[in-house]
């Protein structure tokens, strides 16, 4: 038997007419709303700051489905405003800090919300933002269900789902078995990933996830075949003392990213307010990543409002072992994040080194908003040591790392402070410190400083930057975003830093500067243009013409870029986009337009994409492969890219979904051999399925 918990709502019978005329507006919106949102992608910010990451260290994308999965979960069962904590409404991603602060304060002082339209009576909501949050969220209900321990685990929802994805021909179809010569990879192409989840809402759940890489083969136990990836997690969530517990896998995110932060963390794009690191503290894992994320328990305690998480960890990492010379050990390993174990090189360094992970956050909430005390140590079974090169001098070395930061974040009036400020073992030090504010309710601002030292470690951080390390970078970046009308919005940023010490490929130390201006017009409901053009300038190692020692020097980037979203139909709506860079005097330029349809029970997405970068230059382009993994392409060459992709739901239960990618390239000759050789396109053929099967009282 469920049970609810009525909250004080007290309507003046003068109100009546006016709740009812806002019930009907919210059923027009979602009416209104279902067509275009039919098909959910990545959010904007998302898929740039994955682009941007791709081009400065490809090494450090994440594949991570977290984000994404819960607004799916939301998209089935959406999130009540009016019982939302601040923590739910952070998870969703989709809102600011200050409007974070302004619904709860509306929500405090007026009451529950009569109906998804009084939203625009929140300061700080408008149209755009209203939309992104219909799919998600629901309103006007004074109930909230509370759900009893026993039912937890009875009555909540099973998700099976099955992905398989296949690539044939193309550059790299040699590195698969073949029968007249060794292969270089030991395994299959396939890639296979079998997930299943059980949730009860927030309050209870688990799940196991299996993942085989292309070029993986199969462990053997007993001889029973095995992917190379397994992964489990248990969780439940309930008021009290004991907040939440997590066994198995599950991510850490602390403060803004110095020290710790395993989720996805924005970074510099067109979404320029889009700079705050937000989300739940600790989260149960359920993605296909091998490296970002911990194996053993965690739990939260919370009493009035003080809040305490701690954790424990276990775990086999990856890495090469070699003996070293003049040390205080005999060997040192270094670790690699990929994933992969395909060559035998990979199966070697398979599980080589142990890492054992303690940790602790205390956080006390006030009303305006919190701070904590952050404490994590880390100790590995070989010592660690990054290299020999003059620029990994300050790299992290040794076998025991124990860092601690504080952070805080509260809001006065029309303001939002945040930052943090963590020391390392070493004793080197970073600090970062930002704002939002709104300056008039048609102006907003945001600025991050932050400073760190060459030898401050943060094996896991994550913070707002250029790199997405905190050692070894200061800056200061200023953003501004003008509604000059409901429809029309102008923002931009300007972010200048710098390197203290040498980096990869940068034998000196370094300044850059990053610049956007963006202009977005929205004629109608659902239709969206947007311009924009950036300037960035960052140093390299070069080789300039009559010289024999490489130098370093500024290399400037100017990127123009045009997108656009127009629904044609109720169930047809046309995207856009061209985008014209120019680096180092070499031009490239990709243009994609994409069609996302809707017959019946059938969706789907057909995009068509030409792209020419220059010679040794490459474009890349999120959101290609399964829905919210991270997944980012790469284009070099000349040549043209295709993508059909379809869904449908087979009743309640299966839904299965498709997509198949093609591209040919032809490569820029880059010597003179190659110049004198014909050389034809070479093609490459994708194929990915996913199947899904959802049962359960809950469902």
């Amino acid at each position: 038997m469920k049970q609810f918990k009525c909250r004080n709502h007290v309507l003046p019978v003068g109100n009546v007419w006016k709740l009812v005329f806002q019930h009907v507006c919210c059923c027009l919106m979602m009416c209104l709303a279902n067509p275009v949102y039919a098909i959910q992608e990545e959010e904007r910010h998302t898929s740039e700051t994955q682009e941007q990451l791709a081009e400065l260290d490809p090494g450090s994308l994440r594949e991570n489905d977290e984000q994404w999965s819960l607004l799916q979960k939301y998209l089935h069962r959406p999130l009540d405003l009016n019982a939302a904590s601040a923590e739910d409404l952070q998870e969703l991603g989709l809102l600011l800090p200050v409007q974070i602060f302004q619904l709860l304060e509306h929500r405090k002082s007026l009451g529950p919300l009569a109906a998804i339209f009084e939203l625009q009576a929140v300061k700080g909501f408008d149209l755009n933002t209203i939309r992104k949050l219909l799919p998600y969220v629901t309103a006007g209900n004074p109930f909230r269900q509370e759900v009893p321990l026993r039912t937890s685990w009875t009555d909540g929802t099973h998700m099976l789902q099955l992905r398989f994805a296949r690539t044939w021909d193309g550059p790299g179809a040699k590195l698969f078995p073949a029968a007249e010569k060794a292969p270089a990879y030991a395994g299959s192409p396939e890639k296979i990933l079998l997930r299943y989840r059980y949730q009860m809402g927030r309050y209870a759940g688990w799940g196991i996830v299996l993942e085989k890489d292309a070029g993986e083969s199969y462990l053997r136990k007993k001889g029973i075949p095995i992917p190379d990836h397994l992964g489990f997690h248990w969780v439940i969530r309930r008021p009290g003392l004991l907040k939440t517990l997590v066994l198995g896998d599950y991510t850490i995110n602390m403060g803004q990213g110095l020290i710790q932060w395993h989720g996805l963390a924005p970074g510099r794009s067109s979404s320029v307010l889009f700079l705050k690191r937000e989300g739940e503290s600790l989260r149960p894992y359920a993605g296909a990543g091998e490296y970002y994320f911990y194996r053993g328990a965690a739990g939260t305690l919370a009493f009035r409002k003080w809040e305490l998480t701690s954790w424990l960890s276990v775990r086999a990492l990856d890495g090469r072992v070699r003996p070293v010379a003049g040390e205080d050990f005999d060997s040192a390993g270094s670790l690699m994040t990929g994933g992969y174990h395909r060559t035998i090189s990979e199966q070697e360094a398979r599980g080589n080194i142990i890492q054992h992970t303690a940790g602790a956050m205390l956080k006390l909430r006030l009303k305006t908003g919190h701070a904590g005390l952050n404490v994590q140590g880390q100790k590995f079974s070989v010592p660690l040591r990054a290299g020999d090169e003059l620029y990994q001098r300050f790299r992290f070395r040794g076998n025991q790392l124990l860092e601690c930061s504080f952070d805080h974040a509260f809001t006065w009036k029309n303001v939002h402070f945040f930052g943090e400020v963590a020391q390392s073992g070493s004793g080197n030090r970073a600090a970062m410190q930002g704002l939002l504010v709104a300056l008039s309710p048609v102006l907003d601002a945001g600025m991050v400083w932050r400073k760190g030292q060459p030898g401050f470690s943060g094996l896991y951080g994550a913070p707002f930057g250029v790199t997405g390390i905190a050692g070894n970078e200061e800056g200061c970046y200023g953003a501004l975003q003008w509604k000059v009308r409901n429809n029309c919005v102008v923002s931009g940023y300007v972010d200048l830093y710098r390197f203290p010490w040498l980096r990869y490929r940068v034998g000196s130390p370094s300044a850059g500067t990053d610049a956007l201006l963006a202009v977005q017009w929205n004629p109608e409901r659902h239709a969206m243009i947007q311009g924009s053009y950036r300037y960035a300038e960052q140093a390299q190692d070069m080789l300039r013409e009559g010289y024999r020692e490489m130098q370093t020097l500024k290399q400037a980037k100017h990127q123009i870029q045009l997108r656009g979203e127009v629904p044609l139909s109720a169930a047809v709506t046309w995207k856009v986009r061209v985008q014209a860079q120019q680096v180092a005097g070499a031009s490239s330029w990709m243009a994609l337009q994409q069609w996302k349809w809707k017959y019946g029970k059938w969706k789907g997405v057909f995009a068509h994409t030409w792209y020419s970068p220059s010679p040794g230059q490459a474009m890349y382009l999120s959101g290609q492969g399964f829905a919210g993994d991270g997944t980012v392409s790469r284009f070099s060459g000349t040549g043209w890219y295709c993508r059909f992709q379809a869904q449908r739901k087979l009743g309640e239960r299966w839904s299965i979904w498709g997509s198949w990618q093609y591209a040919q390239s032809k490569e820029h000759p880059q010597t003179l051999n190659e110049w004198r050789e014909v050389l034809g396109p070479e093609s490459r053929s994708t194929v990915q399925l996913q199947i899904e099967y959802e049962w359960g009282k809950e469902k």
